[in-house]
């Protein structure tokens, strides 16, 4: 039986990973949870997601089916917060995952698609399933169901006890640091060094203490045993598609839409231009397409990145479309324009800097009186080196794959945010 589950949190609260995470522990006096789970995240574009957009799913061997749908709707419907405009929660448990089911994940990621669509394929594969409210939550649920992982990581999520919800977190942030010097490049994103802060755990009311991400799972297991903080009520190693840039489509400028995600290749057009509250903002062209890139503020030090590029520039961007302009997420410079002055000539006896000898008539040198007819060229250093750069990691989408997961020749040519 493969079960997922969607759209059960609200902005104020509860969480699908604490959902799933409870309902396979309820589950097991059942039969047996094979594999690992997998936490889902979705198209990060999409308008009605709540916080990260994460559905869930996990495969559980069972000969007692009615028995395990009543008792996953039961915990659906105890664990869901239904007072949530915006929450409208699904659970689909599937005997088998199909090819249209693969399918519909991935779309899922990368495109926005209707309710109806997601019930279609449900009665068309004959899939037990119940949606609420609205039921974009059959959405989710549908596509974690049907998920299948070409490139993968883990995140451990770790979860507050009850009586705790709603309460300042207690970690200590020291064990973090130390964590992170004893696990990186195994674990990313847990703390932000250039910025100075602890990026693995919420600040919201919802049961999560914190989440370590990371591609090794025993790293992950050795930060989770440094990092001290207030009791843990359960925690749960997830098999993910975070960090896998599995939301990047490879694209054109003139043919991008909206609410999609991509990778485009083009030349900077006009350096960025700063406007309120530090967003910058510049346009990249390739022929006679042109499309706007923004750094919003955010994205912090990635800004100083942009801000140093200049006309001509040749880039490789990722981000996503969202009301006609690109939210970059990395940049890969390809290729930098050269930068020139024009200055007055040196004398070739002294070395001196000549001067002006008048309208038309070239330049002299005031010691030797030497004379050459005009300026010259000098190229000027750039403060930027061809290769990838990424927002840092308080910035990062779930989704976007960090620059330390580069390997191979590539990454010779990464600057990980650190």
């Amino acid at each position: 039986m493969f079960i997922g589950i969607d759209d059960t949190d609200s902005e104020r609260g509860l969480c699908t990973t604490y959902l799933a995470a409870v309902l396979m522990e309820r589950l097991k006096p059942l039969g047996e949870i094979v594999g690992r789970p997998k936490l889902i995240r979705l198209n990060p574009c999409a308008r009605y997601k709540t916080r990260g957009n994460a559905a869930l799913s996990f495969r559980l061997e069972s000969d007692r089916p009615d028995e395990v749908r009543e008792l996953a709707l039961k915990t659906l419907l105890e664990l869901s917060d239904f007072s949530g405009m915006n929450t409208n929660p699904g659970l689909v448990i599937a005997d088998e995952v199909t090819e249209s089911m693969k399918a519909f994940y991935r779309r899922a990621v990368t495109e926005i698609l209707e309710i109806a669509e997601a019930r279609r394929l449900l009665d068309l594969e004959g899939i037990w399933y119940r949606g609420f409210k609205k039921g974009r939550g059959l959405i989710g649920a549908l596509a974690a169901t049907g998920a299948e992982l070409p490139d993968f990581t883990y995140e451990l999520i770790a979860y507050r006890e009850r009586r705790r919800w709603g309460t300042s977190r207690k970690i200590d942030e020291e064990s973090v640091w130390r964590a992170d010097a004893l696990t990186y490049p195994g674990t990313w994103d847990t703390v932000d060094h250039h910025n100075n802060r602890i990026v693995f755990a919420p600040h919201s009311g919802d049961p999560v203490l914190f989440g370590i991400r990371g591609s090794d799972p025993q790293a992950i297991m050795q930060a989770f045993r440094i990092i001290k903080s207030e009791p843990v009520e359960r925690s749960v190693l997830y098999q993910t598609n975070q960090g896998t840039d599995a939301h990047i489509l490879a694209g054109e400028i003139g043919s991008v839409r909206e609410s999609q995600s991509y990778r485009l290749h083009g030349f900077v057009a006009e350096p960025a231009r700063a406007i309120a509250k530090g967003h910058l903002f510049f346009p990249l062209q390739e022929g006679s397409a042109l499309i706007n890139c923004a750094a919003f503020e955010p994205t912090k030090n990635f800004r100083g990145v942009i801000s140093q590029l200049k006309a001509g520039d040749e880039l490789e961007v990722y981000g996503s479309m969202r009301d006609g302009c690109l939210n970059l997420e990395k940049i890969n410079v390809l290729q930098l324009a050269e930068q020139v002055e024009l200055s007055a000539p040196l004398c070739p006896s002294c070395g001196r800097r000549m001067e002006s000898a008048g309208r038309g008539q070239g330049y002299r040198c005031r010691t030797c009186k030497t004379r050459e007819q005009g300026r010259v060229q000098h190229v000027l250093p750039r403060n930027l080196e061809p290769g990838y750069y990424e927002v840092p990691p308080c910035a990062r989408r779930h989704l976007s794959k960090p620059l330390i997961r580069i390997s191979g020749d590539l990454a010779q040519s990464v600057h990980p945010a650190r």
